[in-house]
């Protein structure tokens, strides 16, 4: 007696490979949209933790905390125009106890300036812009306004620019500083895409 042999016919491989392929072309795009979307978002609310954080500390300690634009992890970048990939938040006065109006809330890092937090975003996100380089949080927690080159809005964006992703809103991430301190993170493609003079960030280069 031959023994009955089991297995899978060609038609039958062929439309397997067939709705594989079909699910995959479903699925990769989406899973890739999915982790630009994650680091965005993440790059998006690490800003947001550390502005909240700059902002309640400087209340907790009755002094003035600066969160900076930084190159080296250590110091404020005084160069406005370069790319917003790492910051630093500090407390921004050595000695609580004694009042030095030159150096208390300057937005400069100085010697015994303790270093509360050093963050940055991830290479994979290929543009990060700002509108100003720094924001002085005083003890009230309102923003400094002698603060120059004060900090109001920064941009996240990959190679979608601000087009409309998950949910309707814009792909870009954006961070937005109310002239009260209290900051927010923005998806909408009208404020993302309006000019910087109109309230808007600009758009992604």
């Amino acid at each position: 007696m031959k023994a009955k042999q089991s297995g899978f016919t060609l038609i039958e491989l062929m439309v397997t490979v067939l709705v594989l392929a079909v699910l995959l072309g479903i699925g990769v795009p989406n899973f890739r949209d999915f982790i630009r979307n994650s680091r965005l978002t993440a790059a998006a609310n690490d800003l947001l933790g550390d502005l909240n954080l700059a902002r309640s500390e400087a209340v907790k300690r009755r002094v003035a905390v600066t969160l900076c634009k930084s190159t080296n992890g250590t110091s404020c970048d005084t160069d406005a125009t370069t790319a917003f990939r790492r910051w630093i938040v500090f407390v921004d006065d050595a000695n609580p106890v004694v009042v030095n109006p030159t150096n208390d809330g300057n937005g400069a890092v100085e010697t015994g300036e303790a270093l509360l937090r050093d963050s940055s975003i991830s290479g994979a996100i290929p543009s990060a812009l700002a509108v100003g380089r720094r924001i002085v949080f005083l003890s009230s927690g309102f923003p400094s306004t002698d603060n120059a080159n004060g900090l109001t809005r920064i941009l996240f964006c990959d190679a979608r620019r601000s087009a409309i992703s998950v949910g309707g809103e814009s792909a870009a991430r954006g961070v937005a500083i109310a002239p009260t301190g209290r900051a927010a993170v923005v998806r909408d493609k009208t404020k993302i895409d309006a000019t910087v003079a109109n309230g808007g960030f600009g758009g992604c280069p």
